[in-house]
């Protein structure tokens, strides 16, 4: 049962039981993508995940602890392979990341904001937990160049990815784009000439 195996997670020593938490989020997530998101409630994810109400809360204090998590659970994390500057690194990176974005994650990140500007507390735990800690590898990043010389010493790392992740998320989220090659290529120029504007305002003169 369910909550057997919870309860023997929960000894001191042992391990998180990944497969119940792997399952509750999956559930979790394939009622987001099925239903209003009003209806995904933890009745629901029960029923669907097989996994009681009980080990389900000693996993997730809240409803909106376990969406926030199951939302997060379908993100790639933006892997950064070093270029000849910081600026094709990120580049080379937002793109691979970009291409992950697909309908799926697409319509999730979507369901994301919209229940974010709903719950204020699912707003926040999803930047707290899972939002804020991604932006590390980029912030990592911008620190390198301008410990290289080739960014201002002056420039606000949080701004700087403010900036760029915003570009991102408007071009691939937001504005409709085509599913032809000649149109994904359009944006994907479009936005590293975005990233280039930002960038240059940000060089060491």
């Amino acid at each position: 049962m369910p909550d057997t195996v919870a309860v023997a997670d929960r000894r001191p020593g042992r391990p998180r039981d990944t497969a119940l938490e792997s399952t509750v989020l999956s559930s979790t997530v394939e009622l987001l993508l099925e239903r209003d998101t009003r209806e995904v409630t933890i009745s629901a994810i029960t029923e669907r995940s097989g996994v009681s109400r009980a080990a389900l809360y000693r996993r997730w204090s809240s409803r909106e602890e376990l969406i926030a998590a199951a939302l997060d659970s379908v993100r790639s994390s933006i892997g950064f392979r070093r270029k000849d500057t910081t600026l094709e690194t990120i580049l080379a990176s937002y793109e691979e990341a970009a291409i992950d974005v697909d309908g799926r994650v697409g319509a999730l990140v979507k369901k994301r904001v919209a229940m974010g500007l709903e719950n204020d507390e699912l707003r926040a735990l999803s930047w707290n937990r899972h939002v804020s800690r991604r932006r590390e590898p980029i912030a990592a990043e911008i620190r390198h160049g301008i410990t290289s010389g080739e960014l201002s010493p002056d420039v606000d790392v949080e701004a700087m990815i403010d900036l760029i992740n915003g570009l991102y998320y408007y071009q691939f989220v937001v504005r409709p784009a085509g599913s032809d090659a000649a149109s994904i290529a359009e944006t994907r120029e479009r936005v590293r000439n975005a990233v280039k504007l930002v960038w240059d305002g940000a060089l060491r003169r």
